[in-house]
């Protein structure tokens, strides 16, 4: 029963973010709305067109009102949050690291969204979870605030010099949402969430760039491969780690 709750309550939760995600970067307004609209011809949808997942599948992903092609990214961004939520879930329980990586999920799913349909990482977005994070650290426990803070600034100075080192493939948007996360969760696992990035990015866009050179000259958005490096980290982090101080 837990786990059909977590589903149900991370999809829907996971819908509201990508209209986050969709409509805060270009100014639209996604709270208080009287009622959703389609994307395209701004007709009022009815709550059976909103149901995630389902909706998607049973329209075909196209809109009913006007059959406009809707984005893959809503399917799989309410596919994949059952399937992390109830993973984590599986893994913690409701012990606080399924909240902090929660707290990061949601925020990497609006930029996910954003960065796929726009090439843009608001930083305002940022700075709301920077401030909530502190607060609630504030609130919890003086020490553990401070030890997020000497994390967020390890992140600040590697990330910050490898952006000047390279500037190449990877945007400092990318490189701000890097060092929150070090504020969020912990260096070494934002270390290891950046690794697998890159890792996943490289084996990705080379076989693209094969398939369609006329690619490598197109700007790519790197949160996607953040976010396939986050969603790894609580099940393989530990590992890597272990299996690297080893060698």
């Amino acid at each position: 029963m837990v786990y059909f709750i977590l589903s149900v309550y991370s999809s829907v939760f996971a819908s509201f973010l990508h209209v986050v995600g969709a409509n805060y970067p270009i100014g639209r307004p996604f709270l208080f709305r009287s009622s959703s609209e389609c994307d395209f011809c701004k007709t009022k949808l009815s709550m059976r067109f909103m149901i995630p997942i389902f909706s998607f599948i049973f329209l075909k992903g196209k809109t009913n009102c006007c059959g406009q092609s809707m984005s893959k990214t809503y399917i799989f961004v309410e596919t994949l949050a059952p399937i992390f939520v109830c993973s984590l879930y599986a893994l913690y329980g409701f012990e606080a690291n399924f909240y902090a990586y929660i707290i990061s999920f949601s925020l990497l799913l609006i930029l996910f969204v954003s960065d796929m349909l726009y090439l843009h990482i608001p930083n305002r977005i940022l700075l709301i979870y920077f401030i909530f994070a502190a607060i609630f650290y504030a609130y919890t426990d003086m020490a553990i605030l401070f030890h997020q803070l000497e994390q967020f600034l390890l992140g600040g100075v590697t990330f910050l010099s490898l952006y000047l080192l390279i500037r190449k493939g990877i945007g400092l948007g990318d490189i701000k949402l890097l060092i929150v996360l070090c504020f969020l969760l912990s260096y070494k696992e934002v270390l290891f969430v950046f690794i697998a990035a890159v890792f996943v990015g490289t084996l990705i866009m080379s076989t693209m760039v094969m398939l369609r050179p006329d690619l490598k000259m197109k700007k790519i958005p790197f949160v996607p491969f953040i976010l396939s490096g986050f969603v790894w980290s609580p099940f393989l982090y530990d590992m890597f780690w272990d299996f690297i101080l080893r060698q």
